[in-house]
């Protein structure tokens, strides 16, 4: 123990025996090293023994659930001065220590007393509201790939190379009007062959919201439409682009237990929506932006203690159920078109679809659909309803095709969380049936086939603890040709730590197969992953078909002077295949590198092999500044150095150890795509080995792009000096703990003054500033910044005369 230490104890041993007839006296609480406040204690002897109840609970709150202080008012130990005991405390899981040393107490909360806190993200949302941007942005990314193959070793090399061209125009920034193509350049030893692809030209309404396209565009899909590609036009509302923070759907939640206070980072579905520091808790995360179906929730947590762990849930989300009153559309008309050899082809037949879906209850969507095409109609209606015991979905079909009869298609099909569901209560049991009556999905040909079938489908997952869980899953399939498919599989898997062992059982009966088939299996699955470099390390093995794979790798990020491989080798029965990928990430351009044998065993056939080569780099072009580096289409950022800076880097996206997206030089701009158009994407700066004082200006700047706008980084300025000095008045008495300004036209710049009149006033540039202090109680002072290679500039001392007597004594 220290002095200091010991001292504090000898002075609480003073306080114990001038106490010998008090009963409490006030200590400081901490939880998570972060001080709450006083709260009254009793003693025993020469030891704490009670704290107040009261004081406790104002302090600690709801980190504590509701039943814990409720248990601790009834309990029997609690004294009629309202202090309860330690023990009692510690019973309902708050553990109380002292700390003799620091004269202090430390709270620990247990995860049966954490109190569940709601963390709402639904109410993240907000009216878009955009960035300055640019009124004209130019984006091109270019795609290339070279690739090599061949089969034996005498055999001769087939090559071929491939550049994708894609290209977006905004006119009129986030109000205006946005374009985006794709093209293609083929190239063979024989011939090459420029291809067009997808040409979409789009206005945005993101308040409405409302998406208006024309050009290559695609239908929406409900109930049991079929998506069909067009050249014409199409009106949506597009909730997941144009307001994608929004909850339209049912709620969800997902719990989250901090043992001590940490930086949280919450990625849904690949995804950052939350990044900062957390105390400790527990925390029911809301309203999570979640798709239709599967979504994966991936939350890292680093301690204060330095401890990491990452957490990944899984949830299933059914996104035809609406909230109440929120209404979801999409039209489209045109004339359908596919991606042949030759590029966007157009068909001799047109095609007008569209739906609407309703949140006519929290319980209850209905919706209906349509297509009307050249060669007959489709019309359809769904309704989602939400109970007690899980969601469930209708939906019907009608059809009418000129080369067929009236058909009709329709499904019921129900999810719920039932005995053996996971800790999240996300739907572990799943059951549809659906039947086709001479259905024709494709009202806009003439060859579509109608289809008559009955299908079923369930699929149930047992968790039973931490370690083991279950499947069962089973299927049958019915056609007009009385064609029959039974399939039924059987799972049981035992996890511990990196390692699974599987077994189960699978049977399939086939009517055009003489016997049914049935396969026991059995499985084996490693895999290790170090966090914090990225590798990766797996090998599996199936007994069907003798199935192996092993595996080595290590994530490339993505930032700058990432490296990234993966190596890989699959042997089954029937065939083996060996794959090696290598991929560096430079500023301005990404490197991939591939090679593959594959070969079927025996067979009299050589093995064939595959070299590829690829690469991308981007172009962006907005307010007259060219930025080069690597994105996609999309909305991004152009950053330029100011000539004061011309010797040094600035670099884009960085990461808190330092790794960063892009970088910016004297000699080219930078470009960083932004990751979600309509929200807020937030880009720290950072100039490495600036000059001692400059001042670049804000290191982290917060974005609101819309779907291909651009914006333009100035760092740095002439206005990049630090001033330094120190004020006192002409007696020689420092003009203590005062606000000031400098002042130069419409540029005012303050500054605090310390206890010894010592300031710092950081953005200056070179000209004539006038420094007011106070509440004029001094005279202005006139002070001259001179262009200097030294961005810190020393004012020196600096004598400012009263205005009015005494002004000293009364600042």
């Amino acid at each position: 123990m220290s002095i200091l230490g010991k001292l504090r104890a000898l002075f609480f041993l003073f306080l114990l025996s001038a106490s010998a007839n008090a009963t409490t006296f006030n200590l400081p609480l901490n939880l998570s090293q972060k001080e709450l406040g006083m709260v009254s204690v009793s003693l025993q002897g020469m030891d704490i023994d009670a704290v107040s109840l009261s004081q406790l609970k104002n302090l600690l709150g709801q980190r504590v659930s509701d039943e814990s202080w409720l248990a601790l008012s009834l309990s029997e130990s609690l004294s009629s001065d309202g202090m309860v005991s330690l023990n009692t405390l510690a019973e309902a899981g708050i553990d109380i220590s002292f700390d003799p040393s620091t004269l202090s107490l430390t709270a620990r909360i247990t995860d049966k007393a954490l109190g569940l806190a709601n963390v709402d993200f639904g109410e993240q949302y907000e009216p878009f509201s955009p960035s300055d941007n640019s009124p004209f942005s130019w984006l091109n990314s270019f795609n290339f790939a070279h690739n090599s193959r061949w089969e034996g070793e005498e055999q001769e090399h087939d090559r071929y190379s491939s550049v994708e061209w894609l290209t977006q125009l905004n006119i009129g920034g986030a109000s205006g009007v946005h374009f985006e193509a794709a093209n293609y350049l083929q190239m063979s030893e024989t011939d090459s062959q420029v291809l067009r692809g997808e040409w979409t030209a789009f206005y945005d309404n993101p308040h409405a919201p409302f998406r208006a396209s024309v050009g290559d565009v695609e239908s929406g899909i409900s109930g049991f439409q079929s998506n069909v590609s067009l050249g014409g036009l199409s009106i949506e509302s597009d909730y997941s682009e144009l307001q994608p923070q929004r909850i339209i759907g049912p709620s969800n939640s997902q719990e989250l237990i901090l043992q001590e206070s940490a930086e949280v980072e919450i990625i849904v579905n690949g995804q950052i929506i939350f990044s900062g520091r957390q105390d400790a808790g527990r925390f029911n995360l809301m309203n999570l932006p979640m798709s239709n179906g599967a979504n994966d929730i991936t939350v890292n947590v680093t301690y204060l203690s330095g401890k990491t762990e990452t957490l990944v849930f899984s949830q299933f989300y059914n996104s035809n159920l609406l909230d109440e009153g929120m209404f979801n559309y999409a039209f489209s008309v045109g004339v359908p078109s596919t991606f042949s050899d030759d590029g966007i082809e157009y068909l001799d037949t047109w095609a007008a679809t569209g739906f609407t879906e309703y949140g006519l209850f929290p319980w209850l969507t209905l919706g209906v659909n349509g297509t009307f095409a050249k060669h007959g109609q489709i019309f359809g209606g769904l309704a989602t309803i939400r109970s007690d015991w899980g969601n469930i979905s209708a939906r019907l079909g009608l059809s009418n095709h000129a080369e067929a009869d009236a058909g009709n298609v329709t499904s019921l099909s129900f999810e719920s969380a039932i005995i053996g569901a996971p800790e999240s209560q996300t739907p572990n049991l799943r059951l549809s049936v659906e039947f086709a009556d001479n259905y024709a999905s494709s009202p806009w040909d003439n060859k579509a086939l109608p289809v008559s079938y009955e299908r079923y489908l369930a699929n149930y997952v047992l968790s039973i603890n931490a370690r083991w869980d279950a499947t069962l899953s089973g299927s049958y399939y019915l056609d007009n040709n009385d064609d029959e498919l039974t399939g039924i599989t059987s799972t049981l898997n035992w996890k511990n730590g990196d390692i699974t062992l599987g077994a189960g059982v699978t049977y399939s009966q086939d009517s055009n197969v003489a016997s049914d088939d049935t396969q026991y299996f059995f499985t084996l699955d490693w895999r290790w992953n170090h966090k914090q470099y990225g590798y990766n390390l797996g090998a599996s093995y199936n007994t069907r078909e003798n199935q192996s794979r092993i595996d080595a790798s290590k994530t490339n990020n993505d930032r700058v002077g990432s490296v990234g491989f993966r190596a890989l080798g699959e042997y089954e029965d029937t065939r083996q295949r060996q794959n090696a990928q290598l991929s560096y990430t430079a500023n301005r351009v990404r490197l991939e590198g591939e090679v593959e044998r594959s070969e079927l065993n025996n067979t009299s056939s050589d093995a064939s092999y595959l070299a590829s080569i690829r690469g991308n780099t981007a172009f962006g072009f907005t307010d007259g500044k060219l930025g080069w580096g690597r994105a996609q289409p999309g909305p991004f950022v152009v950053a330029q150095l100011h000539p004061t800076l011309s010797d040094h880097e600035a670099q884009l996206g960085v990461a808190q150890d330092g790794s960063y997206k892009a970088a910016a030089t004297s000699l080219i701009g930078g470009l960083l795509p932004l990751d979600m158009p309509y929200s807020r994407n937030t880009v720290d700066l950072s100039v490495q080995n600036a000059p001692i004082g400059y001042d670049w200006g804000e290191s982290r700047v917060i974005f609101s792009p819309a779907a291909t706008t651009g914006h333009l980084i100035m760092i740095g300025s002439d206005a990049s000096y630090t001033a330094k000095g120190v004020l006192l008045t002409d007696n020689g008495t420092p003009i203590s703990y005062l606000q000031g300004e400098l002042i130069r036209g419409d540029k005012r710049l303050s500054f605090f003054t310390n206890k010894t009149g010592r300031f710092f006033a950081q953005g200056i540039g070179p000209g004539t500033y006038t420094m007011t202090i106070g509440n004029s109680t001094y005279q202005p002072l006139t002070i001259v910044v001179e262009e200097n290679d030294n961005r810190l500039i020393d004012l020196g001392t600096l004598t400012a005369k009263c205005v009015e007597e005494n002004c000293d004594a009364n600042p």
